[in-house]
């Protein structure tokens, strides 16, 4: 079988390609230049003038806004600013030794847990982190300098009812609630005009709760209802002897 030739192209079939080449190319990027910094660089030129440093202090600037307005923002407020008798406070007794260790931590290690708070005229009305802020009371009575601000999220709750739910949320985390507590403050949302009943508040304050436990709190709260202050130590009541009770009453033995 013969073997086939290969010839070289000639000075003018190079030439000839080249040409072709030439009047089909697409526009060459500089291999120094990153894609991405080619792309922005683009859309700064077709844009309305500005630049790509401008174009970016505007996304940071709507991003800081946007965090601001949904209340993610941790803002520091004057202490004196956050009223705590706009909600009532769902825990009816703060354990001292406990918050004597959470003011020497705070007096250490500094506020690693913002409050939470909600404009309420000229200041802000607490909706949690309580113990938070009577640390930082106390600390600020011996070192007013020092903790005169106290670190904050802005929320914007739609209504009462969202803000006593996001109170107790969080102390439903945090911090071990009796059922009495439970049951006291379902039954103060309601009387603020919160919820429609008792009923409701403990539905919607408690939501994620099991129906057994819902049932338990809302016993707790027949018994906040009838005796009120005259339990000196209700947070004591055992959950046997606190449905006893509860049960007694609707029965008509008050």
């Amino acid at each position: 079988m013969a073997k086939r030739r290969i010839q070289a192209p000639s000075a003018e079939d190079m030439a000839a390609l080249d040409a072709a080449f030439d009047s089909d190319a697409t526009p060459r990027v500089n291999p120094a230049t990153a894609p991405i910094a080619q792309v922005a660089a683009d859309s700064a030129l077709s844009g309305s003038g500005q630049s790509v440093a401008d174009r970016f202090d505007r996304q940071d600037a709507e991003a800081l806004r946007a965090a601001k307005q949904n209340g993610l923002l941790v803002q520091e407020l004057p202490l004196g600013s956050v009223d705590v008798t706009k909600i009532m406070r769902d825990r009816s007794v703060i354990n001292q030794s406990e918050l004597d260790e959470l003011v020497r931590s705070i007096a250490a290690n500094g506020q690693r847990l913002p409050i939470e708070v909600y404009q309420s005229g000229d200041g802000f009305a607490l909706i949690s982190g309580y113990r938070r802020l009577l640390a930082f009371q106390q600390l600020a009575a011996s070192a007013p300098e020092k903790f005169a601000k106290i670190k904050a999220f802005v929320r914007a709750p739609k209504n009462a009812a969202d803000a006593f739910a996001a109170m107790v949320e969080e102390n439903e985390i945090r911090a071990d609630l009796s059922h009495f507590e439970r049951g006291r403050i379902a039954v103060i949302a309601a009387e603020q005009g919160a919820f429609e009943n008792v009923e409701a508040a403990v539905g919607h304050l408690f939501a994620h709760a099991s129906k057994a436990k819902r049932s338990k709190i809302r016993s707790f709260a027949d018994l906040f209802e009838c005796l009120g202050d005259l339990l000196a130590f209700a947070e004591d009541l055992t959950e046997r002897r606190g449905l006893r009770l509860a049960n007694a009453i609707r029965q008509g033995a008050e």
